[in-house]
């Protein structure tokens, strides 16, 4: 391994130093602060950068996850295992964050300006969670204006942060005085609960008789609480609303290049 060029890889892990080569991951890491390389693969996809905040992010998504699995015209079955599948893959993003806490001891990654795109990972995989159901931009905004009684204006993702940003030390119950962590710790706790509400609307039980259909009209409503959380979860970690978008097209763009590289 080139070790000169690795020493500074956000993604170095102890198991690194058994690689003969640069793996994808760094790789593709070095093509995303490649401007030129950046605006070709927008090219490529055809992204449509005019749509706002969350119909754009949304229909990245579905770009990048249409890939692994088919997103249209899926039984019950599959849509019930990949919402499973997607609720593992967002603790085990949640489990990363606790890499950067130090409530246990030392934390185990001390750059803390990767932690922004930790949450941003979540925010893919509560997306494909969405999308593997058929949902659609509209359909959660409008769950979520029901579940928090509000009218969302402009766009879902940059309404919804100035509103619960309004209520969020409230909501935590926290203070300024209190250690970020413990609030962090909150929040992800709360997001758990969540994808329980989630999981309890699905057939995810081996030994339990599988229900004959899914209720969609409470499924949203436990999207719209999933949503609620990883908002607040935003707030914690990420200044500005304005900053989701930038933070989610770096890191999708990133996946798309690991992929190219085989990842």
């Amino acid at each position: 391994m080139n070790t000169s060029i690795n020493k500074n890889c956000p993604y170095l892990e102890d198991k690194c130093k058994d690689l003969q080569c640069d793996c994808a991951k760094y790789l593709a890491y070095l093509d995303a602060k490649d401007e030129d390389k950046v605006k070709a693969l927008m090219e490529e996809y055809n992204f449509d950068v005019s749509l706002p905040d969350w119909p754009f992010i949304m229909s990245m998504q579905k770009s990048f996850e249409s890939r692994f699995h088919s997103m249209e015209h899926l039984s019950k079955e599959e849509m019930e295992h990949w919402l499973d599948r997607y609720c593992i893959c967002i603790e085990d993003e949640m489990a990363e964050i606790r890499d950067y806490l130090s409530i246990f001891g030392e934390p185990i990654v001390s750059d803390k300006s990767e932690l922004k795109k930790e949450v941003i990972d979540i925010l893919h995989f509560v997306m494909d969670m969405y999308l593997s159901v058929l949902a659609k931009p509209e359909e959660i905004t409008k769950a979520y204006e029901k579940y928090y009684n509000v009218e969302i204006k402009n766009d879902l993702i940059l309404d919804a942060y100035k509103i619960q940003t309004k209520h969020i030390n409230e909501y935590l119950n926290f203070s300024s005085d209190d250690n970020n962590d413990f609030v962090l710790i909150k929040a992800m706790f709360k997001m758990a609960d969540a994808l329980r509400l989630i999981r309890q609307q699905i057939s995810w039980k081996h030994w339990k008789k599988p229900s004959e259909s899914i209720n969609f009209v409470r499924l949203y409503e436990t999207f719209a609480v999933l949503f609620h959380e990883f908002i607040n979860l935003t707030i914690i970690t990420i200044p500005k609303a304005e900053d989701i978008r930038g933070i989610y097209v770096k890191k999708n763009i990133e996946n798309i290049f690991r992929q190219k590289h085989n990842y």
